[in-house]
């Protein structure tokens, strides 16, 4: 049996499995402890289903939505509904949410795509700017890096880091790869 069970301290609702046997219950929102037999007893059922759909109810009661709770059906059935394949396509999904699906397919799937560390990004800017074979000078290397969003210290410490462990060389302020 089960019984659907009202918190005296916080008003809410929760089931008890076979209230009869239990001595106490606590209730889940607040953590007050509650001797069964005086707590009330909103609905009994014999099956949880049953006892789950009365819970429903009285807190749908209790926020004013008794309207909207009506119109959805139980959760048997929309279990059902989800088993049989009544869900909805993305194309369709989109659509209702106001986005066209050809526009969000043209747009592709970048989520794949990785961006660059700050290391390769001071890496790629002592390479493009010393295009050529020349040297590149640190303000430059400097400047690429913070237009890609390194911040300056960090590029610095990087170009620094790069020169101390033998993979660029400075020679005259000026910046290569090794």
């Amino acid at each position: 049996m089960y019984a659907v069970v009202g918190c005296t301290e916080c008003g809410s609702y929760w089931l008890l499995d076979d209230p009869e046997t239990q001595a106490s219950a606590t209730c889940l929102t607040c953590g007050r402890r509650h001797q069964t037999k005086k707590l009330r007893r909103f609905y009994t059922a014999e099956s949880r289903a049953a006892a789950v759909e009365a819970r429903a109810a009285l807190l749908a009661q209790k926020r004013d939505q008794t309207e909207q709770f009506e119109a959805v059906p139980d959760a048997g059935q929309l279990q059902r509904q989800v088993a049989e394949g009544t869900r909805i396509d993305d194309d369709e999904y989109l659509d209702q949410s106001g986005v066209d699906p050809e526009e969000a397919a043209e747009a592709g799937d970048v989520s794949r795509e990785r961006s660059p560390s700050r290391d390769e990004i001071v890496r790629n800017a002592v390479r493009e700017s010393s295009d050529g074979g020349g040297t590149a000078d640190r303000e430059t290397i400097l400047d690429y890096a913070t237009d890609r969003g390194v911040p300056r210290d960090a590029a610095a410490d990087l170009l620094d880091r790069l020169r101390r462990r033998g993979e660029a060389t400075e020679t005259n302020g000026e910046y290569r790869l090794l």
